[in-house]
């Protein structure tokens, strides 16, 4: 099938975008900015993850080539079905592997985990399914580059988490649009009294 202008459909749409959406936890705009502070500081010369794609990621599908409308409607469902309790995170261990440096807690965080799993079956509640392979490893990507691994503590950064978000990463386009956010109230979230 070719447009007005003599092109096919896979012709006329843009080449290299995919749709990736995602659960995710965003830091305050203080702590994104005093994240990448440090990231730059460690980076040596890598390119660091855009203040504002910052994020600890709780859910992923697999990517779509056509934006996914059916999949984002099941996926807005699912996150207002989920009730979780407000929690602290701290990011204090820099883990440099092969490939990239991220930030993870030093310790298990039992009320992130109990969001995560709330969401994954949410997720699945609605038909939606994780990408193959993926499992949740709380973790804040840094930058990505080649180089020896490395594991240290850090002093860290940390927020109090009191909501999360769908995002649709627009991936080839650096563009990461927020389709919802959720506040977090607890197990009484949407009681009437």
């Amino acid at each position: 099938m070719t447009d007005s202008h003599g092109a096919t459909a896979m012709e006329s749409r843009p080449t290299d975008t995919l749709f990736r959406l995602f659960f995710a936890l965003k830091p305050t705009a203080l702590i994104a900015r005093q994240t990448d502070h440090f990231a730059e500081s460690i980076a040596g010369g890598a390119r660091r993850i855009a203040v504002d794609h910052q994020h600890v990621t709780l859910a992923i599908t697999s990517d779509h080539v056509d934006y996914p409308y059916a999949v984002i409607k099941a996926l807005m469902r699912a996150g207002t079905g989920v009730m979780a309790e407000p929690f602290d995170l701290r990011l204090d261990r820099l883990s440099i592997g092969s490939r990239s440096a991220a930030l993870r807690p030093s310790h298990n965080v039992p009320l992130l985990g109990a969001l995560q799993r709330r969401i994954a079956a949410a997720t699945k509640g609605a038909g939606v399914m994780l990408r193959p392979g993926w499992s949740f490893s709380p973790h804040q990507t840094l930058f990505y580059r080649d180089g020896p691994p490395e594991q240290r503590r850090v002093e860290g950064f940390g927020w109090h988490v009191d909501r999360f978000m769908l995002i649709c990463s627009h991936v080839g386009r650096t563009h990461h649009e927020t389709l919802a956010t959720w506040t977090l109230k607890g197990s009484g979230q949407y009681s009437l009294f």
